[in-house]
């Protein structure tokens, strides 16, 4: 991504009180004092609609996908009491190593920045196998930091281009040989109740385009399934 070209952000879904955009990977979602980082997903889609934003969960930066902001203070509060609700999906696509089961799921606590362990839930299906790793639909009932990348390399299924908890010499592997070119993690789909209080707020992220040739590269990949994802 350069850093003085210009960066359109995708609006997936917008309304008087929140917008959904697809976010890219390798894009900080706001300002962090551990980043160098001149530009942010609040900053550029911001100005790219002319409104104040109001931030209400996380996305990794390698990640992409689908992310929510409120346009006030208010609305904001909803949209993250109804993302922490029993009836909230939020819903990822990712890749990784090795042939899980159809279908699994952890509930090992994690610790935050504080060295607190909190409960933490997060279930997968399995989608495809293909190159020696498994394309899964994974679910989070929590949002504990990084929870999808720890969960799954304690399960020792690390997400292919994961730096900090995955495989280097995988990563590596799949760099040289296919182009890898991130963190192979996208937040596919969003449904929560809206925050006006009236029916649901329900957004899909198309995969992004990077993962998707990516994908497509690998020499045992169904190009169908890639294409409808």
């Amino acid at each position: 991504m350069s850093e003085t070209g210009d960066l359109r952000i995708e609006v997936l879904h917008i309304d008087e009180e929140v917008v959904v955009v697809n976010k890219p990977g390798g894009l900080l979602v706001h300002r962090s004092r551990e980043s160098a980082d001149r530009r942010f997903l609040l900053q550029e889609l911001g100005g790219q609609l002319g409104r104040i934003l109001y931030p209400v969960h996380r996305l990794d930066r390698a990640a992409s996908g689908a992310i929510a902001f409120a346009f006030s203070s208010d609305a904001a509060r909803r949209l993250h009491a109804n993302l922490a609700a029993d009836d909230a999906i939020k819903e990822y696509i990712a890749l990784v190593r090795g042939e899980t089961p159809e279908a699994g799921e952890s509930t090992r606590p994690l610790t935050d920045k504080s060295g607190v362990r909190k409960p933490a839930r997060t279930t997968f299906e399995r989608i495809a196998l293909f190159s020696r790793c498994s394309l899964l639909r994974v679910r989070i009932s929590t949002g504990r930091r990084h929870q999808i990348r720890r969960h799954l390399s304690h399960l020792r299924h690390q997400l292919i281009g994961d730096t900090s908890h995955g495989k280097g010499r995988i990563n590596q592997f799949f760099r040289d040989n296919y182009g890898l070119p991130r963190l192979c993690l996208h937040a596919a789909r969003i449904d929560i109740r809206h925050p006006s209080g009236e029916g649901r707020l329900d957004v899909r992220a198309p995969l992004s385009a990077d993962l998707r040739e990516f994908l497509r590269r690998l020499p045992d990949v169904d190009p169908l399934l890639v294409a409808e994802l």
